[in-house]
């Protein structure tokens, strides 16, 4: 009975003693393997848990050099009044003929093919009156007819029968006015402006030239116009007799 406890001692010493050997075995204060120990994922946030560098205000979030205002908002310089409007479109009284209409409306010993009237720009000195326009010279001569003429033309070229408007002359013109004088004097010359059919009405002048710039006035403070094709024109005869040589200027709607 005693051996048989005896032996049932020694198993239990051993059993306890096994046991002992196995919770010594799970001591992690006896045992330092790494995946056991209080390391670094389960004491501190993990690296991959702190603000991420990718976070931070993004360079790219600055105000892009692009949202500048474009150098292509400034007032562009094709804005500015083109230098090409001259006085010959000029709508205000007084009005120079020349520049507006043009002298191409070459007539008698001048028209066609006959060459028997030239225009040179040759002027008095000084100029008489304002010198509007184009000073003139006219040399006309006989060849198939023994007279000449011309008329200043809008649009250039345009006689009577062209259906072109005429140029829109501004409202309140009462005088078409011109000085006139020729080399010898004495020659008669007839002025006038206005086609008749075209513009609906026209008014002429007869005058004796002298060798002195003279002014002359064409009177139409009781036309009624509108488009004006014929702005002004002169003829003279005697071609037969002697060449006429004819000087022009300062000639305005005013």
């Amino acid at each position: 009975m005693l051996r048989t406890r005896r032996f049932a001692w020694t198993l239990t010493a051993v059993g306890v003693f096994a046991l002992s050997g196995l919770v010594g075995a799970c001591d992690p204060e006896d045992n330092p393997t790494p995946g056991t120990q209080n390391d670094g994922g389960t004491t501190k946030p993990d690296s991959g848990t702190n603000t991420d560098a990718g976070t931070n205000t993004d360079a790219g979030t600055n105000t892009d050099a692009g949202t500048e205002t474009d150098a292509g908002t400034n007032t562009d310089a094709g804005t500015e009044t083109d230098a090409g409007v001259d006085a010959g479109t000029q709508t205000t009284l007084p009005l120079a003929v020349d520049g507006t209409w043009a002298p191409s409306g070459y007539m008698g010993s001048g028209g066609g093919k006959q060459g028997g009237l030239v225009d040179e720009p040759i002027c008095h000195t000084p100029r008489p009156g304002a010198g509007l326009g184009t000073c003139h010279k006219f040399t006309a001569t006989q060849k198939a007819d023994a007279w000449a003429g011309v008329f200043w033309q809008f649009p250039e070229g345009a006689w009577e029968d062209d259906p072109r408007p005429g140029f829109q002359v501004p409202d309140g013109a009462n005088a078409v006015t011109f000085y006139a004088w020729s080399e010898s004097g004495g020659e008669i010359v007839n002025f006038f402006t206005g086609y008749e059919g075209k513009d609906g009405w026209t008014k002429k002048i007869e005058v004796t030239l002298t060798t002195e710039p003279t002014q002359y006035t064409l009177d139409i403070s009781k036309i009624r116009y509108s488009t004006v094709g014929g702005g002004f024109g002169w003829s003279a005869g005697g071609l037969d007799v002697k060449p006429l040589v004819l000087f022009i200027d300062d000639i305005q709607w005013k």
